[in-house]
């Protein structure tokens, strides 16, 4: 086929005389509505989209050296135009394919196929996620979304390329890629949606970030529940995740499992809470990414149990075992509806919160338990001295900030959740959030009440709050993501639970919660706490 038979296509666009391009060497022309730059190179004519990917400066005003290497003068960015590879290390640059008919200029505008274009645009967005390079991971995923992918399948083939360099197990990038999700569900705003698509893949790269891979074991035992949870209590990571093998090989899937695993994240007051906080997050991403998802985020959360701290062995926490050995056990006796005053827990330290948990247990539901330990750790929340949160001379064990509080909303909507499914895990569950509360005691402003603090931070009007919450958790200015997405799991934790009924004076403890939570002021680094610690320690050694 000749030039000219070639330039009948569909695709194929007149863009100027050869000989306008050959007095200047590069111009610019708009063609079905898209700038490309044109460039005369060695008697050829080099196409390709005017705008340099990486943050739109005109390339026509680039330089163009002998081997056809384009110039972006803003940021040194190079490119190939030949095929329009990025010799700096970033986006891509879109050229297309030019001839010279009759003394004109002619482009093929055609779109490759969408399915080329997603492929091209996910091997760039692994590219992206390896540097750890937010803004292109955005760029990325505005080209898949383009191409007709959605992020949804961006997540889970993230989880799949990253689940083994998680040494210790599953962390909160995976959590918060499921809350990104939900809240992106929940929005219409198409800035909005993608940015919260890309906190969501940005926060895996920053937790994989030039981690090596740490493989799991592959072998296969038959699934047997009690040898699963003995492999688990014997932090015997290779036993576990035989046995979990196993039951991927039987064709048992997240649903089959669950049970077992709700039991197993509440065997111990495990890692402060993240143990069935995380558990919740794996249910709603194998529901939202399906099946595929769940073979990296139970190995990652198996291996997470695996190392976590069991906090229940430490002094302060011993008084659990005892408490949950003489919890009451009379689930058949009649109970009290009406809810113990979260006043009842509010000001006491950890071993007479258990008590007095247990005392309450005897003459209420769980239920109204439960909710009586969730507003007074609402209400701690709101009586946070931030002071312990910014001081510098405080020793490592009283290292005390805002997600110590936030924890405590977000784990007991996990223990709701969990508990009214599998009744019998309710012991656990209303014991580790009285150890919360307990916990928590010490931290608070001994000049403010709960009275004093809910009337500071009233959410007056719901409606109002509930939509403004987004934007504000979306454009948080954070530089770790981890600050970030607690505001956002706290935020989601607390509609959900008001989504299942609540009475008025829990909701307005948990919004006025989340209000302060989401002004709170988080201290990312602690350079002069880390150092007066330092000395300290070595000082002592």
């Amino acid at each position: 086929m000749d030039d000219e038979a070639a330039t009948q296509g569909a695709g194929w666009v007149q863009a100027l005389p050869l000989e306008k391009l050959r007095q200047s060497g590069s111009l610019a022309a708009r063609l079905n509505g898209r700038q490309v730059a044109l460039f005369l190179h060695e008697g050829a004519v080099l196409a390709c989209n005017n705008r340099c990917p990486h943050e739109g400066y005109p390339l026509c005003e680039g330089s163009l050296d002998a081997g056809g290497v384009l110039t972006c003068q803003w940021h040194n960015w190079k490119f190939d135009l030949h095929n329009g590879a990025n010799l700096y290390g970033g986006d891509a640059l879109r050229t297309y394919p030019a001839r010279v008919v009759e003394g004109q200029v002619w482009v093929d505008m055609s779109e490759p196929a969408p399915h080329v274009l997603a492929a091209r645009a996910q091997t760039q967005l692994d590219d992206a996620m390896l540097e750890n390079d937010a803004p292109r991971i955005a760029r990325e995923l505005a080209r898949l979304e383009r191409a007709g992918a959605s992020p949804q399948a961006a997540v889970l083939h993230a989880l799949q390329r990253s689940h083994e360099q998680l040494r210790y197990g599953m962390t909160h990038a995976y959590a918060a890629a499921d809350a990104w999700l939900r809240l992106r569900e929940l929005l219409a705003d198409k800035a909005q949606r993608l940015a919260c698509a890309t906190e969501a893949l940005a926060h895996i790269a920053f937790d994989t970030l030039r981690e090596p891979r740490f493989p799991y074991a592959v072998q296969q035992h038959p699934w047997q529940a009690a040898a699963f949870l003995a492999a688990l209590e014997a932090q015997d990571e290779e036993g576990a995740m035989a046995r979990l093998n196993g039951a991927f090989g039987q064709g048992l899937g997240f649903a089959a499992l669950e049970p077992t695993l709700a039991e197993a994240a509440l065997a111990h007051y495990s890692d402060f809470g993240h143990s069935l906080i995380y558990l919740g997050h794996i249910r709603s991403l194998v529901a939202n990414l399906g099946p595929e998802a769940s073979p990296p985020l139970l190995h990652s959360w198996v291996r997470s149990l695996i190392h976590a701290t069991r906090e229940d062995l430490l002094p302060d926490f011993k008084a659990y075992g005892p408490a949950l050995a003489q919890w009451p056990r009379n689930q058949g006796a009649a109970r009290l509806q009406d809810a113990p005053s979260p006043a009842n827990f509010e000001s006491l330290p950890i071993r007479q919160t258990l008590s007095a948990a247990a005392e309450a247990a005897a003459t209420h539901t769980p239920q109204a338990l439960w909710n009586a330990l969730l507003r007074a750790g609402a209400h701690h929340l709101l009586r946070f001295d931030e002071h312990h949160a910014l001081r510098t001379d405080n020793p490592a064990t009283e290292q005390v900030g805002w997600l110590d509080f936030s924890h405590a909303l977000t784990f007991g909507h996990a223990v709701r959740i969990t508990c009214e499914r599998w009744p019998a895990l309710w012991p656990q569950g209303l014991l580790q959030m009285a150890l919360f509360v307990g916990r928590n005691t010490p931290y608070l402003e001994s000049g403010t009440t709960t009275e004093s603090a809910l009337a500071a931070w009233l959410v007056e009007d719901p409606k109002s709050f509930d939509a403004q919450a987004p934007s504000q958790i979306i454009d948080h200015g954070l530089g770790l993501p981890i600050f970030a997405v607690h505001r956002l799991k706290t935020w989601l934790a607390v509609r959900d639970i008001l989504a299942l009924g609540a009475p008025p004076s829990t909701a307005d403890s948990l919004r006025a919660a989340v209000r302060r939570l989401l002004w709170a002021r988080f201290k990312e680094r602690h350079a002069l706490r880390a150092a007066t610690q330092a000395l300290r320690f070595v000082e002592r050694e």
